[in-house]
């Protein structure tokens, strides 16, 4: 009898389904293979890259890879998935519940930057508005991870826990997009992005000065106090 594995919490609410463990069967091992031989075919020759490319680096006949993908657009489309799935295993492995939370923080960030450079080609570039299912799950590891910190007193509160997830996924995702700031030691690239996060988002970083948002009274506005909004300059 099988079981439903479900993810840590992502920003909805809703635990976010876990990718199924890997199947060992000659048919899975191979279109495994080529969507590896995909995202490298990405990585050497871009996006217009072709499936006669796309099969000669995987080391399949063409007449494999359309067995499995009967489209390019199929394939993108698994390979997008893949890669989402590859980033949640690398995730649990990291074993983030096991350490306090700045190591933690450095393990997450490592991990998606080794699958990162193996799969940003088809990432997408930015947050969606209306994120997928696969992107849940790999922001959701990050989002809890952030209202851990909270909940232990080590990140900054007067943002949600949603919001802090978020930018340290925006980090890593800035670090992919400028890899020659990643070099080669990758122990050394995540900690660079795990120490930027954890400066802005540490409990004692300074408070965020915000902008008027929507329903704020307009600047010179009457307040309860008899002083007007937007008159005095916060205190340093």
């Amino acid at each position: 009898m099988s079981s439903t594995r479900t993810s840590p919490t992502h920003p909805g609410g809703d635990a976010a389904p876990l990718p199924p463990a890997e199947d060992d069967s000659r048919e899975a091992r191979q279109r495994r293979a080529i969507l590896r031989g995909a995202a490298a075919a990405l990585r050497e020759h871009g996006s217009g890259v072709g499936m006669a490319e796309v099969a000669r680096t995987a080391g399949v006949g063409r007449a494999t890879l359309y067995r499995h993908f009967a489209t390019r657009d199929v394939l993108l489309e698994a390979l997008s998935q893949f890669a989402a799935d590859e980033s949640v295993r690398a995730l649990l492995a990291a074993d983030l519940a096991g350490v306090p939370v700045p190591e933690a923080i450095v393990r997450a960030t490592r991990a998606l930057l080794v699958v990162g450079r193996e799969y940003w080609t088809v990432a997408d570039r930015g947050p969606a508005e209306d994120p997928t299912a696969r992107e849940l799950a790999v922001s959701g590891p990050l989002v809890e991870l952030a209202a851990r910190g909270q909940q232990e007193g080590v990140l900054r509160t007067d943002l949600p826990a949603a919001r802090l997830g978020l930018l340290h996924g925006v980090l890593i995702q800035g670090a992919l997009l400028y890899p020659q700031l990643l070099g080669e030691d990758l122990d050394e690239a995540a900690g660079t992005v795990a120490r930027l996060y954890t400066d802005g988002a540490a409990a004692s970083a300074a408070p965020l000065l915000r902008g008027p948002l929507p329903g704020d009274p307009l600047p010179g506005t009457p307040l309860p106090d008899g002083s007007l909004r937007g008159s005095s300059l916060p205190e340093g």
